[in-house]
């Protein structure tokens, strides 16, 4: 069956060729880190071989990237990074080094998307040649691990029944840190946590990070979902949506992994891109999503469930309560096709757990984000504490933003 299940995966679906050239270990954790034009590498490297040894057998797979069209220093420096790889070692038996040399990458999913895939179906087909299911790990290289990173991944995940892992994680704050760019992630770690606050209290099942430094998951899942994507930015998001209605998804508690607070504009959202604008726009508070629009959205959650388990035709009159609550909702009815869409869902089986799989798949980690963006319009933004206090009243807006980070994950643990 587990050869079925990889070799199926291989023939259907784009295999990038060093993916197939790879000659790697058996091993039961493969920690992949696409790496490009990153000086920090190596930091990562002995981050993880300061931590407490595995027990397993664990594999760190590096896939060095460039693209075709990238500077003369550029490759120069990847290149130079080859031949240290090379020759790198970790301290521990239990732990190799091993790395894919992605030069030339053409086209336009020429990105971090394409080498992570490289990456993580070169494990597959490993996978496929020891019949295996191991863990494969996503990592970014310019981060920090805990000490306890391994083992937390082994006891936590590797040894149980979970197939997907989000493992928390908290940015660095290096002593030398510019004061603007520690308020910074401050403020952009308690609107993480806010949003995931927000997506609890409506309903919506799937509140756990995207980040593609921390997330983890099974080699057959991975195989049997497609795999990841070839995106440049937010390959992580989609990635991980696709997973979550079909797998037993896990928090990880922490932090275990510690990434980058920099400046960045490598891709579009994320801390990088986060930081660039908290920088230009000199802010003193960071401002989001007001907490009524996750209260509408529990409304439609609510609605579309109550639809979902009857036989009945569904009609605008499953979504009253929604409706009567905001004047425009039922044009974000329209606008989204959903009574369409909830009949598809209905049709795909009688089974109501069924039902909400496929649900899912549809009113994804994306259409959340455009539910709230259609509300956005007509409910201003907060504080981001105001926020936050709108949605848990323990959560007092005077509070230091670290210390609500601390209490809201307290209060999304299961």
């Amino acid at each position: 069956m587990v050869k079925q299940i990889y070799g199926q995966y291989l023939r259907r679906f784009f295999i990038h060729p060093l993916s197939l050239e790879a000659q790697l270990p058996q091993a039961e954790v493969f920690v992949v880190i696409p790496s490009y034009h990153e000086p920090n590498l190596f930091a990562t490297l002995q981050s993880l071989n300061l931590a407490h040894a595995p027990k397993t057998k664990t594999v760190v797979l590096v896939v060095l990237n460039h693209r075709a069209d990238d500077s003369d220093e550029i490759q120069e420096f990847t290149q130079h990074q080859a031949a240290q790889l090379a020759g790198y070692q970790f301290e521990s038996t239990q732990l190799s080094l091993h790395y894919i040399y992605a030069a030339d990458l053409e086209g336009k999913n020429a990105g971090v998307g394409l080498a992570r895939k490289i990456g993580m179906d070169a494990v597959i087909h490993s996978a496929l040649q020891h019949e295996t299911n191991p863990a494969l790990v996503c990592l970014d290289a310019d981060c920090l691990v805990a000490e306890n990173y391994f083992q937390i991944l082994e006891d936590q995940f590797l040894k149980t029944d979970a197939e997907v892992a989000v493992l928390e994680f908290l940015h660095q704050r290096p002593a030398d840190l510019d004061p603007k760019l520690e308020s910074g992630i401050d403020q952009y770690e308690l609107f993480l946590e806010y949003y995931r606050l927000g997506l609890k209290s409506a309903n919506y099942p799937f509140h756990f990070h995207t980040v593609g430094s921390s997330m983890a998951c099974k080699a057959i899942p991975y195989a049997k979902s497609g795999g990841m994507n070839q995106r440049k930015a937010g390959e992580d998001f989609y990635f991980l949506h696709k997973l979550f209605p079909f797998y037993k998804t896990i928090s990880l508690e922490g932090p275990l992994v510690f990434p980058s607070p920099r400046i960045s504009d490598r891709v579009p959202f994320g801390t990088g891109r986060f930081q660039s604008g908290w920088i230009a726009k000199n802010e003193e508070i960071y401002s989001s999503y007001n907490p009524e629009a996750f209260t509408l959205l529990k409304l439609f959650l609510n609605a579309a469930f109550r639809a979902m388990e009857t036989n009945d035709e569904v009609q605008l009159t499953h979504f009253e309560d929604f409706r009567l609550a905001h004047s425009e909702s039922t044009q974000f009815l329209i606008n989204e096709n959903v009574l369409h869409r909830l009949h598809l869902v209905r049709k795909s089986s009688s089974k109501n757990e069924i039902r909400q799989k496929a649900f899912f798949q549809w009113f994804d980690g994306l259409m959340v984000l455009k539910f709230i963006h259609f509300f956005r319009t007509f409910y201003p933004d907060l504080p981001i504490a105001e926020a936050c206090f709108g949605i848990d009243p323990s959560l007092k807006p005077g509070q230091d933003s670290r210390e609500m980070v601390v209490a809201i994950r307290h209060i999304l643990k299961p």
